[in-house]
């Protein structure tokens, strides 16, 4: 199933387009993940161990478009991929019915609600899909403004490993959240 591409506006007044990614956006997915990850303190993958190739970023994101329960948004602000948000489907037959979310935004777009915009629109998504019922995703227990967020969606708390990642010598607890579409 396609997604329709949607301009939003954020609080920052800014118009900001959200689409599918397509083959082509690959290498600018690429960049954009590149920034992220070392801005992000709870993002549990380090720059270093992103070693995903140009010809690798294309058969991921192609692996998107040819799942039906899997689908990969992307935010461009004039033409700039700004942000990325996934639906992962399981390929496991018992859990057809389940996709995780993953997402990243550059910092400089964070805190004006695209974060949101960007879950509203998988979720929508997923909500008009005829395989997924439940979708997951893993959050760290002291990234207050994502679980605020996800909280507003709608997610649930599903269960607790402490301890779950650790950096720099420090521990931190992982927070399964789910959120029933159907």
């Amino acid at each position: 199933m396609k997604f329709k591409s949607q301009e939003v506006i954020l609080k920052n007044r800014e118009r900001v387009v959200i689409r599918e990614a397509e083959i082509i956006d690959s290498k600018n997915i690429l960049r954009a993940i590149r920034t992220y990850l070392p801005q992000s303190n709870f993002i549990p993958k380090l720059e270093q161990e992103l070693m995903m190739t140009d010809p690798q970023a294309e058969e991921w994101v192609a692996k998107f478009a040819e799942q039906a329960h899997s689908l990969l948004l992307i935010a461009e602000y004039n033409g700039e991929i700004i942000a990325n948000i996934d639906l992962t489907g399981s390929g496991r037959k018992i859990m057809a019915h389940t996709a995780m979310i993953g997402m990243g935004i550059i910092e400089g777009w964070r805190n004006c609600g695209l974060g949101t915009e960007l879950l509203q629109a998988v979720i929508h998504w997923a909500r008009q899909s005829t395989v997924l019922e439940l979708l997951w995703l893993q959050v760290y227990t002291e990234n207050d403004i994502a679980l605020a967020i996800y909280r507003k969606m709608g997610f649930v708390d599903a269960g607790l490993i402490k301890d779950f990642f650790k950096k720099d010598g420090r521990y931190f607890d992982n927070l399964t959240m789910t959120l029933r579409v159907k």
